[in-house]
């Protein structure tokens, strides 16, 4: 697993998330089913908790969020009554942990006493499973509170429910996040796709990448679209791109023969991400956690990691996603073949020499010196990040390949 920087941010609104100087942590955990439960049917045996939530709708608290006339003046809240999940011994169940928050399995229904002939005012309706990003630590709250605006936003967007994880409202009473739930993790199907490359590894499918070439392309240009949509569409950078947090949903319509990624890529956890719209002074939501090897080497010097005012730019998104898809190309989610953590992260302060130093690792093969994985990712990991391919123009580039 990759490593997690945190760096210090500071902001005349809010008091300093963490003390300048932090030091290395763990890995930054999935926002929504954990990797080592990789679907809702390895899901425990659940005995559900009744919680009931706020149906007003909740104004933005300009204290800890600057206004503008872009982010919505209010924040989608969740309508229905919350039902958190317990497993046998009487704890909630967790489908994972990250930097600021904890993500609990629950279910929705609607409240019993809501007005028969008002609708909704989310997307949410019936009994689901839903995925609930509570903060289990109090600066986490305008962290949260400022990553539901963008997803009211978000979801506001034609095309949302195809490239970004369902979002289905904010609890104001507990600061809490609610999503739809989603099985599996682009990280966990990496890691399951490189054992059954390595079981069968043969002549003919080694110079592929792991999930095989067509389901690579496949994925590429999905994600390369989300990106796409992102940025230009919905004005979004995600600051945070890695597969930990890429989800993928089942495609609607599969076909057994075919060789296409059966998946449905869709971007998680924008905690790290700030409006592209606003004015750029009104943009100083500086990063609150990243992981090495995913981000972009510009972000990793020490300048960019002690200054409140740098953020991710859309180049910065660009040059992560062409990472995940070097993760996903060679079936090795740290990367870099340092023997430590400190090494790996040296090397990714010289991400622009990652082919170079992925062909010194293991998994050389498979990426070959001027194939197809080389030349999608290549325009995207440039070291001048103005060099660097926008995400339509590499949509173009990866339709073009082959």
């Amino acid at each position: 697993m990759p490593v997690q920087l945190f760096v210090t941010t500071e902001d005349s609104d809010k008091s300093p998330l963490l003390p300048r100087g932090a030091a290395l942590s763990s890995p930054f955990p999935p926002l929504t089913p954990h990797a080592e439960e990789k679907s809702l049917e390895n899901s425990r045996q659940t005995q559900p908790e009744r919680r009931s939530s706020s149906l007003s709708i909740t104004p933005v608290d300009s204290n800890t969020t600057k206004k503008s006339a872009t982010l919505p003046d209010q924040t989608l809240e969740f309508p229905d009554d919350l039902e958190f999940c317990r497993d046998p011994t009487g704890r909630r169940v967790e489908f994972g942990r990250g930097a600021w928050s904890i993500v609990y399995k629950a279910t929705s229904r609607e409240p019993k006493d809501a007005p028969l002939i008002t609708p909704p005012s989310s997307p949410a309706s019936g009994s689901q499973v839903l995925a609930v990003k509570s903060p289990f630590r109090r600066d986490a709250y305008p962290i949260l509170h400022a990553e539901a605006q963008i997803l009211t936003r978000v979801n506001r967007e034609p095309g949302s429910d195809s490239y970004v994880v369902p979002f289905q409202g904010y609890i104001t009473s507990s600061n809490s996040i609610v999503m739809s739930a989603i099985p599996l993790l682009l990280s966990a199907h990496i890691e399951d796709s490189a054992t059954v490359a390595k079981e069968q590894m043969s002549t003919k499918t080694m110079f592929d990448p792991i999930l095989g070439m067509e389901s690579w392309q496949d994925l590429a240009t999905k994600l390369i679209s989300g990106l796409s949509w992102l940025h230009n569409k919905a004005q979004i950078v995600h600051g945070d791109i890695k597969p930990h947090n890429i989800l993928l949903r089942p495609c609607s319509t599969v076909d057994n023969e075919s060789s296409k990624f059966p998946y449905e890529p869709l971007f998680a956890d924008f905690s790290s991400s700030h409006d592209l719209s606003r004015p750029s002074a009104d943009r100083k939501t500086a990063m609150t956690a990243f992981t090495p090897p995913f981000t972009a080497p510009e972000l990793l010097l020490l300048p960019s990691i002690t200054s409140p005012d740098i953020t991710p730019l859309p180049a910065s998104d660009i040059f992560s996603l062409a990472i995940t898809l070097l993760s996903a190309a060679t079936g090795d989610l740290f990367l870099y073949p340092g023997s430590n953590n400190m090494q790996r992260l040296a090397m990714a302060r010289e991400g622009h020499r990652v082919l170079e130093f992925i062909r010194s690792g293991s998994n050389a093969c498979r990426v070959p010196r001027n194939g197809t994985v080389e030349q999608v990712v290549k325009p995207a990991i440039t070291k001048d990040p103005v060099q660097r391919v926008a995400a339509d123009e590499w949509l173009h580039v990866v339709r073009n390949i082959g």
